[in-house]
């Protein structure tokens, strides 16, 4: 059978760039995407060489149509914001718990070689930084929640037999593409936005707290380390950061010095449901997976700026 890869929600800005990836090495790439989020636009450069098919998660039909002949599956597809899940629940449980479900349903009647799902570093809560996979999950968001039942899921999909899984817990992923206009704009994006425009940064609570900020090129990197692995990954939790603290009133101040710009930063209150400190332990993304990021935050920094 020739390898064909479904990406859900390949019309978002982490999995346009794994779509490029995949385009890049000459595999067959299908596209599961509502485009509640995602944007047709992010795949203009290789929209004639792969397959879109519109259609949501909660669409058993549609998921049926869309793993019929897919290999492997990456699954990113998802709800995504911790300030608006505190206010949606129900649609983060529907959407990010029953959509996975019915996937993974779908990936094992098609037999499946092997899922990758994307996870989030949301999972380990106010666990002290370093993290590392082992940790017992502390969900402070009913998004991070739905992102642990995930990974119970995938799991008890790779033990079941049959279809080879794995979850990659993406730490504080940027770069092109990722969009500053909405409402919950990643911070890297909304900070080059307005310091580029002249404007002030809002940094909620003191500015002290940290992340661990990877490149999407890499995050796509690993997750092609993560699909062509030729041994079991058996259902593992693997972080997918840079093991780099760094504050975000630091950040602040390295946008505006790629940029050659001043920044005004103003404060408001800590957001609810937000961590305090996170970055990756990666001893074993580079075990299991052989990934190790290449790219320091100033270098992504400037390609991001210029």
């Amino acid at each position: 059978m020739s390898r064909l890869v479904l990406v859900t929600g390949g019309a978002g800005f982490i999995g346009s760039h794994v779509c490029e990836a995949l385009v890049a090495r000459g595999t067959r790439v299908r596209v599961l995407d509502d485009f509640s989020t995602g944007n047709a636009a992010n795949l203009a450069r290789i929209w004639r060489e792969i397959e879109v098919l519109e259609g949501s998660l909660e669409s058993p039909g549609a998921v049926g149509r869309a793993v019929t002949g897919a290999t492997e599956i990456v699954h990113l597809a998802a709800r995504s914001s911790v300030a608006e899940s505190i206010g949606a629940r129900e649609l983060y449980e529907r959407v990010n718990v029953g959509g996975t479900c019915t996937l993974f349903a779908a990936a094992t009647a098609a037999k499946v070689r092997r899922v990758v799902f994307a996870a989030s570093s949301s999972a380990y809560g106010d666990h002290a930084a370093p993290h590392e996979e082992p940790l017992e999950p502390r969900p402070m968001s009913p998004y991070a929640a739905t992102k642990v039942a995930g990974e119970r899921m995938v799991r008890e999909l790779a033990e079941s037999g049959g279809v080879d899984a794995v979850s990659l817990r993406f730490f504080n992923v940027y770069g092109q593409r990722q969009d500053p206009n909405s409402a919950y704009a990643a911070v890297i994006a909304r900070f080059t936005s307005r310091i580029s425009a002249g404007q002030p940064v809002t940094i909620f609570g003191d500015g002290l707290q940290t992340r661990d900020f990877i490149d999407v090129r890499d995050t796509a990197q690993a997750v092609l380390a993560a699909l062509d692995a030729g041994h079991p990954l058996g259902g593992a939790v693997v972080n997918i950061g840079t093991g780099r603290a760094v504050s975000i009133a630091t950040l602040a101040r390295l946008v505006g010095a790629v940029l050659g710009r001043p920044v005004a930063i103003e404060h408001q209150p800590a957001r609810a449901g937000e961590v305090r400190d996170s970055v990756a332990s990666t001893a074993r993304a580079a075990e299991l997976l052989g990934f190790r990021p290449g790219t320091r935050l100033e270098d992504g920094l400037a390609l991001l700026c210029r």
